[in-house]
């Protein structure tokens, strides 16, 4: 996840993909992707850390990428037994500004809990990930880091939990983080309404991790500093999910558990899709 909720600035992408994916078999698959995207940073906030001051401007994207997936879950839309572990790769640099190699494994476990319970609809959801990059030339943008928060780790904003810098006058900025970990584990259970509603609930726990950032940047303004914590934020709650003809979409309530110090929390979250 590359996006935060919580910027001190605005990002522009224009440009596209390409993108090819061949089925070897019924359980392993890959898919190969060619961006060329034109980003731009703008409306950065008057007051925002000189770490933010310093990104903006035009890059350009080349990047090539990769996904790998072992799936042998029994539904790729509706998961209730079996696993799935991704390997993706993205390298930038052939053409264009940006320059990094970025990496990232993750994966899925469904336990069904209907020999317990009576009901498929009991599930245990086990989902683990981590990632890794790396900058390859001379200039790093905030942009390319990984984020942490929302969508991979309730109970935080998106993009809210992780290193920050903060200036002189007390401004604090989410910067993103080099290497990532995170770890969910979800019980799903149907709700007491009838079946034709769609509706399910979910209770869960999540538990991440963002760090390893430059701490020193020339021409930084003296008082500029930046915390780096590889300690693990918690957080845990509770959800609905409602299938319509529309789409999935997921209302959660989480609490967080664990938090660092300039970690930005958010209790309620409403999105679209699945999560895992």
């Amino acid at each position: 996840n590359n996006n935060q909720d919580i910027a001190a600035y605005s990002e522009r992408r224009t440009g596209g993909a390409l993108r090819l994916g061949y089925e070897y078999n019924e359980h392993l698959r890959q898919a190969f992707t060619y961006s060329l995207v034109d980003r731009t940073v703008y409306n950065v906030q008057p007051n925002a850390s000189f770490f933010i001051q310093n990104q903006k401007g035009n890059s350009t994207l080349s990047q090539i990428g990769q996904t790998v997936a072992l799936d042998y879950r029994d539904s790729r839309t509706d998961p209730h037994e079996g696993f799935i572990v991704r390997l993706g790769t993205d390298l930038a640099g052939l053409g264009g500004t940006a320059r990094y190699l970025r990496t990232r494994l993750d994966g899925n476990y469904y336990i069904p809990l209907e020999r317990l319970t009576g009901d498929s609809d009991w599930v245990l959801a086990l989902s683990a990930s981590g990632g890794y990059f790396a900058q390859l030339g001379k200039e790093e943008k905030i942009i390319d880091r990984f984020f942490l928060g929302g969508d991979n780790l309730r109970g935080f904003q998106s993009g809210g939990a992780g290193p920050h810098a903060i200036s002189p006058t007390g401004q604090i900025d989410s910067i993103g983080g080099r290497i990532i970990y995170t770890q969910s584990t979800e019980l799903r259970f149907p709700l007491p309404v009838s079946a034709d509603l769609g509706l399910s609930g979910r209770t869960f726990v999540d538990v991440g991790s963002l760090y390893s950032v430059t701490k020193s940047i020339q021409g930084a303004p003296v008082g500029t500093r930046v915390t780096d914590s590889a300690g693990p934020r918690v957080g845990a709650g509770v959800g609905v999910s409602w299938k319509t003809p529309f789409g999935l979409i997921n209302v959660d309530l989480a609490l967080p558990v664990l938090k660092r110090q300039f970690d930005k929390t958010q209790v309620f979250r409403f999105g679209f899709g699945t999560r895992f």
